[in-house]
């Protein structure tokens, strides 16, 4: 018996983790194991954000976790490349994966949007902590 191949779901250009929460397999485990390399990448470099892949599978997209440095003379903020991931088993990407900009999303989320988000996740009845926009 043949099996129809589905067409994969398409991912915006500007996609966050946040953005593809409704499409991801296992949205609970993805952006759990997503945080364990953001947490990883912030106890070595001080600093972590991820990127999602917008050319792969929306259900299990690959993603880059990066960090950034200020220079203390300039002020100046340069974005590092830390590792990418494979979105469906988690292990690190071959370095030329990080190289192809055009595979990245261009939006990132902090590792303090991604623990919300999972906080979100594992109790969605919790009150959500509004922002207010009073300045």
């Amino acid at each position: 018996m043949a099996t129809k191949r589905v067409p994969p779901t398409p991912i915006a250009a500007d996609a966050t983790i946040a953005d593809m929460i409704e499409t991801l397999d296992k949205p609970v485990e993805y952006v759990r194991r997503v945080l364990e390399k953001l947490e990883r990448c912030k106890r070595a470099h001080g600093d972590a954000q991820v990127r999602v892949g917008v050319r792969g599978r929306a259900e299990a997209p690959n993603y880059l976790i990066e960090y950034v440095r200020e220079d203390a003379k300039t002020r100046e903020r340069t974005t590092h490349q830390d590792a990418a991931y494979s979105g469906s088993t988690h292990r690190e990407l071959a370095p030329h994966h990080i190289e192809a900009a055009a595979s990245w999303s261009p939006e990132e989320m902090n590792i303090t949007a991604v623990s919300a988000l999972i906080g979100r996740l594992r109790n969605p009845r919790a009150p959500s902590s509004q922002v207010s926009n009073e300045d």
